[in-house]
């Protein structure tokens, strides 16, 4: 997903089209989906923000897996 944003593979719609791509994977693994509240998406931004800028991948990886994944609870 990530990769996608930075890559700016299109001209327009990265972040949708990236997100529902990673989105489709999670479905179809069981794993649940990825999405941003309301209350997370201005540090979703900043860091978003950083990996453009650096390519670092971690922090936003950190946040997302701990912030924005969210599955069925049995």
């Amino acid at each position: 997903m990530l990769y996608g944003m930075r890559s700016q593979l299109f001209w327009n719609g990265n972040k949708r089209t990236s997100t529902i791509l990673a989105n489709k994977i999670m479905i179809s693994s069981g794993a649940g989906i990825i999405t941003v509240t309301e209350k997370d998406i201005i540090t979703y931004n900043k860091l978003l923000t950083e990996l453009y800028n650096t390519n670092d991948d971690q922090k936003i990886l950190d946040f997302i897996y701990n912030n924005c994944i969210f599955g069925i609870e049995y």
